[in-house]
């Protein structure tokens, strides 16, 4: 009877951990949904949360289908081979960005900012951070050339390369540094575009470093460097209530990226 009653305490426990774990992700992707623009990382904790959720509230039930299914053990047994698998990316990813690379010294040539993302006609939160740290950064290089990336997308008005340059010129850096690239989609583009500009400007031998988001740097510079472009990344604070949304997205991406050789 002791056995009996410490196991279904057991499962008691862990039936609330799961239902608990999952209610939290998905209202997680429910609050960030009021904030920012939905991508893959504000809806990945919804896809993470769910089956938790739905295991923690049907365990009963899960566990009579495990002992009486062959098939359902299996997909029991996949599912949890597949959640360990992510565990394990999302440590290795996460690694990967807290260690990163050194800032950049100052006293280079050319400063490259990355977009992040536009509400109509003004930077989301995450761009106005990495705005702010090349102001800051410009201020100390009066002689650097800035280069803002970033295209139109499909459902704005105007480009965020325009945004972000009128964003600067506010904050007191001179028009006359700035180079709007309006390209670009993706940050390979942004790399490649802006090396142009750059090159044309300043010729190819130009010292080139740039700013984006700090969880973003790692797989950034290597981007960069498939680009031809020998850069180091400024690291720009993250909004906090996306601190776990950011990085499930960066896991996925590092993970397709190495996986399909583009870093």
């Amino acid at each position: 009877m002791k056995t009996e009653y410490n196991a279904n305490k057991r499962h008691s426990l862990l039936r609330v951990c799961f239902a608990v774990l999952g209610a939290l992700l998905i209202a997680d992707t429910v609050f960030v949904l009021t904030r920012s623009n939905p991508n893959l990382g504000v809806l990945m904790p919804a896809v993470i949360g769910a089956p938790l959720f739905l295991i923690g509230v049907f365990m009963p039930l899960f566990v009579r289908l495990c002992g009486t299914s062959r098939l359902f053990r299996v997909a029991a047994f996949l599912l949890s081979a597949l959640y360990l698998l992510f565990g394990l990316l999302f440590a290795a990813t996460s690694i990967m960005i807290r260690v990163g690379s050194e800032p950049p010294e100052d006293g280079y040539d050319a400063l490259i900012v990355l977009g992040g993302g536009i509400r109509g006609d003004s930077p989301t939160l995450t761009l106005r951070y990495r705005l702010d740290k090349a102001a800051e950064s410009l201020e100390r290089n009066p002689g650097a050339l800035c280069v803002v990336s970033g295209g139109r997308g499909p459902d704005e008005q105007v480009s965020e390369a325009s945004v972000m340059k009128r964003y600067l010129i506010g904050r007191g850096i001179d028009g006359s540094r700035i180079i709007a690239e309006e390209a670009s989609e993706s940050t390979e583009e942004n790399f490649m575009f802006s090396k142009r500009l750059i090159d044309e400007a300043l010729g190819e031998d130009a010292r080139t470093v740039f700013v984006t988001t700090d969880f973003h740097v790692f797989r950034a510079e290597r981007v960069a460097a498939k680009a031809g472009l020998d850069a180091q990344g400024i690291p720009a604070k993250g909004v906090w209530y996306l601190y776990l949304n950011d990085r499930l997205r960066e896991c996925a991406a590092i993970t397709a990226y190495f996986l399909t050789g583009k870093i």
